[in-house]
């Protein structure tokens, strides 16, 4: 963990958990020749469509962690990644998600071809309950509490759109600024429904009770939801 990783706090930021899992994702898929690169020379991507992190405890400023992630398999266009973030014994964090096949030449989701899902392992082991990563999702609630967001050059990725993992920025600015700022988030769920492409130059981010401790959210405009899902925050103890 590096200085400009942490919080004022000195525990790790929530965008850069969320950074170190996809840096993981990148880098398992590259040692089985299907790196990003490797994938848009193919005309294909992988699309985050949803992921949902439990979080145990945040590490702090100088700690070491290691991040295991494997493959679940791929059924149709969808495939599952799971995550585990440990520190020695200790589990840090662990996540679950799905992701898409995009034919980019097609411009529409795609069956994953056999040439893509057979480099992978298959592994069984589950780091939440089956039927976790279904978990609700409110795209149109009435926001009790709205931000407005603006888009910066450095949030596009390669692929021309808002990263996934800057979403997490998006929440953890909105969560802070909604007067949570002193409290621990302890469960993150999101949908990603629309890319946020270079010509969304603002957008807004609104959040809403959901139930004790749990509070929902989205991203959207006028024109579009981008994504939505919901935050638990634990109080600390």
């Amino acid at each position: 963990m590096e200085y400009d990783e942490v919080d004022t706090d000195f525990r790790m930021k929530l965008p850069v958990l969320f950074q170190r899992l996809q840096r993981g994702a990148l880098h398992h898929s590259e040692s089985v020749g299907l790196g990003s690169a490797d994938m848009v020379a193919a005309g294909a991507v992988w699309i985050l469509n949803r992921m949902r992190v439990d979080i145990y405890r945040m590490p702090v400023y100088r700690e070491a962690v290691t991040l295991r992630t494997w493959h679940k398999g791929s059924a149709g266009f969808r495939a599952g990644r799971d995550f585990l973030m440990v520190c020695g014994g200790e589990t840090l964090a662990a996540a679950t998600s799905l992701w898409l096949y995009y034919d980019l030449k097609r411009k529409r989701i795609a069956k994953i071809p056999r040439r893509v899902s057979e480099p992978y392992t298959t592994e069984t082991d589950e780091v939440m309950a089956a039927g976790a990563i279904d978990f609700a999702v409110d795209k149109t609630f009435a926001p009790a509490q709205t931000i407005t967001l603006t888009t910066r050059e450095g949030d596009y990725d390669p692929n021309g759109h808002v990263n996934n993992t800057v979403y997490l920025e998006y929440l953890d600015t909105l969560v802070k600024r909604c007067g949570v700022a002193g409290e621990r988030v302890g469960q993150v769920g999101i949908q990603y429904v629309k890319e946020i492409g270079r010509d969304v130059h603002m957008l807004q981010a609104g959040v809403a009770a959901a139930d004790d401790n749990i509070l929902k959210f989205r991203f959207f405009d006028s024109t579009a939801v981008y994504a939505a899902g919901f935050v638990a925050v634990a109080k600390p103890g």
